[in-house]
C-alpha cells in the first residue's frame, strides 16, 4: 500500500473527523455548495484538523484569527500536513520539513509545488468546505535533508 492510500483510510467516512463528535452534521452540501466537515471546538487557535472532503483529506488550519484549508498531502512525499507544526500562517510537514502557507497552499520549500487550496467557513458552530480555489501539484519527490547518511 502506498503513503496516499495510507492516509486515505486513517480517516473516517465522509463529513467525519477523528476529533470529538458532538452530534450529527448535515450530510447534505448548503446552498453555497459547503459540506460540514466538524464542529467549529474541533479547531483551537493555532490548531489544526483532518477531514475527509469529496474524497479528499483535507487539512483545516485555524491561524492567526482565520481559518483555512489546504490538501492534506504535502507536495514532497505525501506527509500529513495537519498534523504538521504551525508557526503563523505557516504549517511545516512531519516528514521532511517542507513548509506551505496554509491560506493559499503555497511551497515555500519549493515554489513550484504548491498544494490545493479550498474555501472554508464557519456558520452556526459548524466548519464547511468548499470549493477547490488552488489546484495542487500532482509532482512528488525531491531533496531533503533528514540527517541520515548511507554508506
Amino acid at each position: 500500500m502506498g503513503v496516499r492510500d495510507f492516509l486515505k483510510r486513517r480517516f473516517l467516512p465522509e463529513g467525519r473527523s477523528s476529533g470529538a463528535d458532538a452530534g450529527a452534521l448535515p450530510t447534505e452540501p448548503d446552498a453555497d455548495g459547503f459540506r460540514a466537515v466538524g464542529r467549529s471546538t474541533q479547531i483551537r487557535p493555532g490548531r489544526s484538523g483532518t477531514f475527509q472532503v469529496g474524497g479528499e483529506a483535507v487539512a483545516l488550519f485555524r491561524a492567526e484569527g482565520g481559518l483555512y484549508a489546504i490538501g492534506n498531502a504535502c507536495a514532497h512525499e505525501d506527509g500529513p500536513l495537519g498534523e504538521g507544526s504551525l508557526s503563523g500562517c505557516f504549517v511545516t510537514c512531519p516528514y521532511h520539513d517542507w513548509r506551505f502557507d496554509v491560506r493559499t497552499g503555497a511551497c515555500i520549500t519549493d515554489p513550484s509545488r504548491a498544494v490545493a487550496s479550498y474555501a472554508v467557513k464557519e456558520a452556526d458552530g459548524i466548519l464547511w468546505v468548499g470549493k477547490k480555489l488552488r489546484e495542487g501539484t500532482e509532482d512528488r519527490g525531491g531533496e531533503h535533508n533528514d540527517g541520515l547518511s548511507a554508506r
